[in-house]
């Protein structure tokens, strides 16, 4: 297309792809190397039917250049009046004379500018320094189309759409850097793609989803590597094993098929070898040994000879390589709490998907929440959970480093370390980490040495790997004068917060602690407690103490009475009686058809996909605009319901009718969803089929595509429902579901 557009190319581009009984046809028409107009349809039994043209009929036609199916033919002198002639309303609204701006790249559709400056289409009235900052983004060369044609069709939400804009860059930038550390060698025309993607924010779910694949490619082709090395050392080893004896003098043993572990465990438990002359080492390297001598150092594998780089398990075949001498961080040095263990850790529904976050971190190697970021108010438990993790890893893992230090610790360590000339050392004691467990990050200072520091640190330890865990007081972009990139940062990770506690939490708490201390108090000694302080668990603790004391003092026993006396003076922290709030989390069916809302989204948990699309037609039938994405074939579906003039795609990798269908692909998908979303008017959006887009995808990749379009509901006149059963869903699956977005349970 490039060379097209540069040789100024008049004519068409045909693309045809075979269906089931059909051939789907775009001509995409070229004045001068520019789109002018575009065609598709089908070409049944020799004849061409239009279905799309324009702009819609250009997006279809590229979308089946995707497809390795799809054949492209060039064709030239063509008289583009004829054709606009025959196929009216087929124009594109592109300018005519050729472009001299960055060029569009092949990659997608819309990642271009199509000629505009940025200066174009921008209404008159909004302020001169969006102007200026629209002008630098363009400088940049990022693309500002979307932003424009957002401006030109909301321009009350200006701000908004800036900040929006401005948010996606942030990421988009994060992203690349992440891309920078990659090991991509063998994916040159994957990271070509992702770079010329991330020029686009508008498009940041489909590059961070792109992103999320190619991370999946280079985890594959690793493992492949690494089996081979190990299927490679498995017949060094069994050749050795045959020829020795005989270089002995020894009748050869019986073969024995060897196994990775018994590789393993043969190298680490042979003899120490006898000197070897320097002269001789020479020779016995390259006499096929296993561990060439020149290699033969505690910094290689001891099972394929790669070099370890300090590291104990090796990236080139897996291998655990202990090596003598070299021992874990002591636990003392870890800085944990004993007593905060996830056995002492009381889970409520306030803090059970904190909780199962935490759980999953402390396996070194498989989460991908990383980093891990848990806010609450004080005294909520984010330093148990914290030391919790911490305490698992070195009982269970006593090989890694870990440290828990709190915010403010870390800043005066590297105050200390600026005074003192000790940076080096400084930052090869946090960088050495392998779970890092940083406390109230909402005490670090404004002052941008150290948040430059703390972002370097954290930088360096997510990009190899180690697992970041830090906790807060209040949401990151809440706290006063912390960095965009250091809020930036953890927007890629998981975040979770913990509410105050229920009634019946406060008060297994308090049992647990009366068993500990044994504590010979009644249940309703601990209720009464339980029910005075409801915000602070310290608070809570801190009252059981002062009760202990009154008793003993004045010789008494722990009764009610004596709770009154000691806490009489403490009005304690219980906001209203707490009410059942079961009846508004889950919402009746005949209640939430007449109560769900615009701009919301709703997780409709249910057996089968039935309630989803009654009241999808129920909203039709109020003169909503429609769209279904679903599993169920729409034959079925029309059977069933009157589904009128709304668009029903069915979510399959059958090929047939792109009016009708569309591929697991979550790129195309957001482009279809897009389009129905910035269409005027009110609208219902319905997505069945959750579990069919995460089996083709990961589920990362689909939260981070549902987070942007929950975005994008909220802003617009739409309502978004997707229907689920929850047991296609592990548990903190469910969970992240169910944070982001509104339940309502029919099982």
């Amino acid at each position: 297309m490039e060379k097209l557009k540069k040789f100024g190319f008049t004519g068409y581009i045909l693309t045809r792809m075979e269906r089931d009984g059909y051939a789907s046809e775009g001509y995409l028409v070229l004045k001068d190397g520019t789109l002018t107009a575009a065609v598709y349809g089908r070409r049944v039994d020799g004849k061409f039917i239009v279905t799309k043209k324009g702009e819609e009929g250009l997006k279809l036609a590229w979308g089946d250049t995707y497809d390795n199916k799809c054949d492209l033919e060039v064709h030239g002198r063509l008289d583009i009046n004829l054709i606009l002639q025959m196929f009216p309303m087929s124009g594109i609204n592109a300018p005519l004379e050729k472009k001299i701006h960055k060029r569009r790249t092949r990659f997608s559709l819309e990642w271009g500018n199509n000629g505009k400056g940025p200066g174009q289409d921008v209404a008159d009235d909004i302020p001169e320094e969006l102007k200026i900052k629209l002008e630098d983004w363009h400088t940049r060369g990022y693309v500002v189309k979307f932003l424009q044609e957002e401006i030109k069709r909301d321009p009350k939400n200006v701000a908004l759409a800036f900040e929006q804009f401005e948010s996606n860059i942030r990421r988009a930038e994060f992203l690349k850097e992440e891309l920078d550390v990659l090991d991509c060698r063998k994916f040159k025309t994957d990271v070509e793609r992702l770079k010329a993607m991330v020029k686009n924010p508008s498009k940041i779910t489909a590059i961070e989803a792109a992103l999320q694949g190619l991370k999946l490619k280079i985890e594959q082709e690793t493992l492949r590597e690494k089996e081979e090395k190990i299927a490679e050392l498995m017949e060094q080893t069994k050749i050795k094993s045959l020829t020795n004896p005989e270089e002995e003098g020894m009748p050869p043993a019986a073969p024995v098929e060897p196994t990775p572990e018994s590789a393993i465990t043969q190298v680490e438990t042979a003899p120490e070898p006898a000197a070897v002359p320097e002269e001789t080492e020479e020779k016995l390297a390259g006499q096929g040994d296993i561990i060439p001598a020149e290699k033969a150092s505690g910094n290689v594998c001891t099972v394929c000879g790669a070099d370890l780089q300090d590291k104990k398990e090796c990236s080139t075949c897996g291998a655990d390589n202990t090596i003598p001498g070299k021992e874990p961080t002591p636990v003392g040095d870890s800085n944990l709490i004993p007593g905060y263990t996830f056995d002492t850790f009381v889970v409520g529904e306030s803090n059970r998907f904190s909780h199962s976050a935490a759980k999953a971190v402390s396996k070194p190697g498989t989460s991908s929440y990383n980093p891990l970021f848990i806010y609450s108010g004080t005294g909520l438990g984010k330093t148990h959970l914290l030391n919790a993790i911490g305490n698992c890893v070195v009982s269970n893992y006593p090989e890694k480093k870990v440290l828990y230090i709190s915010t403010e610790s870390f800043v005066n360590e590297f105050i200390d370390a600026n005074k003192n000339n000790k940076k080096k050392q400084f930052r090869k004691k946090f960088r050495d980490l392998d779970f890092l467990l940083l406390d109230d990050i909402n005490q670090v200072v404004t002052q941008a040495s150290v948040q430059d520091e703390l972002y370097h640190t954290l930088s360096a330890l997510f990009k190899d790997g180690k697992q970041i865990v830090i906790t807060c007081n209040r949401p990151l972009r809440e706290v006063a004068g912390i960095k965009e990139r250091l809020v930036s940062l953890f927007d890629s990770g998981l975040p979770t917060d913990m509410q105050p506690t229920d009634v019946n939490t406060r008060f297994t708490i308090l049992k647990m602690k009366a068993m500990e201390k044994n504590i010979d108090a009644g249940d309703d000694v601990l209720h009464y407690i339980a029910q005075k302080y409801s915000m602070n668990i310290r608070m809570m603790e801190g009252a059981l103490k002062t009760m202990l004391a009154y008793s003993d003092l004045m010789k008494v026993p722990m009764t009610l009475e004596t709770a009154n006396l000691a806490l009489k003076d403490d009005p304690g922290d219980a906001r209203e009686p707490e009410v059942e709030k079961a009846a508004e989390q889950v919402m009746p069916f005949e209640k939430a058809r007449e109560g769900l809302k615009i701009s919301h989204s709703y997780l409709i948990e249910e057996e089968r996909p039935v309630k989803c699309f009654e009241y999808f037609v129920d909203s039709l039938n109020l003169g909503m605009r429609g769209m279904a994405l679903t599993r169920v074939n729409p034959k079925r579906l029309l059977e069933q319901y009157d589904l009128g003039n709304a668009s029903v795609l069915w979510l399959t990798d059958r090929e047939g009718d792109p009016d009708t269908r569309v591929t697991p692909v979550l790129e195309r998908i957001i482009y279809r969803i897009e389009d129905f979303l910035n269409t005027p008017g009110k609208s219902i959006l319905l997505i069945d089929g959750l579990d069919y887009l995460i089996s083709n995808n990961n589920f990362d990749s689909v939260l981070k595509f549902l987070r942007r379009l929950i975005d994008e509901v909220s802003e617009s006149d739409a309502i978004f429902i997707m229907s689920i059963t929850p047991e296609t869903l592990d548990d903190q699956g469910l969970n992240i579901l169910e944070r982001e977005m509104e339940i309502l349970s029919f099982l």
